[in-house]
């Protein structure tokens, strides 16, 4: 339950921070500390959900939908005022749909290759470590306005982008055995 509420709460700092970023100076400085806060609690809420003998199975899902609720506000945002170019976000949203429903018929990788790179708490903190880079650093490059730091936020968003669409490789072994499972017990006679 308190794990809820802290995804659910990151989902309003997001929805706050899009709603006041650009008014003022003070403010830019804020919502970028904020950012930070947003992707600390996706940590702290699987934390508390283990700690308090919390996780479930709608925990999971109020946690993943909130991560992408979040991920893809920032993306859309960043591109909607035309800090990074439009396929980014496409990129990245696209990658998650594919992969999420991937895995609601295929599950997750369970080991080797695919679990490091996919489910690993490595991989997904290098993944929310990326992510929050990414949108720190854009935010500041857009505040501040210098050609350093807008540089720096593409090397990072780029990174990011790449990192998102390589943790989605597993996934297409996946759908491959989902496919050849399927292709096994669709029988050429029955009508589909």
């Amino acid at each position: 339950m308190v794990a809820n509420i802290i995804s659910l709460s990151r989902l309003l700092l997001t929805f706050i921070v899009v709603i006041f970023f650009g008014f003022h100076p003070a403010v830019d400085i804020a919502v970028i500390v904020t950012i930070v806060f947003i992707f600390v609690l996706d940590a702290v809420d699987g934390y508390v959900a283990r700690k308090r003998n919390e996780t479930s199975e709608v925990g999971e899902v109020v946690d993943t939908v909130a991560d992408r609720i979040i991920e893809n506000t920032f993306w859309i945002y960043w591109a909607a005022i035309g800090t990074i170019p439009v396929w980014m976000p496409i990129a990245v949203m696209t990658r998650g749909f594919l992969t999420d429903g991937l895995q609601r018929f295929g599950g997750y990788p369970k080991d080797g290759w695919t679990y490091a790179l996919a489910r690993s708490r490595i991989s997904r903190f290098l993944s929310g470590a990326t992510k929050m880079l990414a949108f720190t650093c854009l935010a500041t490059a857009h505040s501040f306005e210098h050609p350093m730091l807008t540089q720096a936020s593409m090397i990072f968003t780029i990174i990011a982008v790449v990192y998102c669409l390589v943790r989605g490789l597993p996934f297409l072994f996946i759908s491959e055995l989902i496919l050849s499972k399927t292709a096994r017990h669709v029988s050429p006679f029955t009508n589909r």
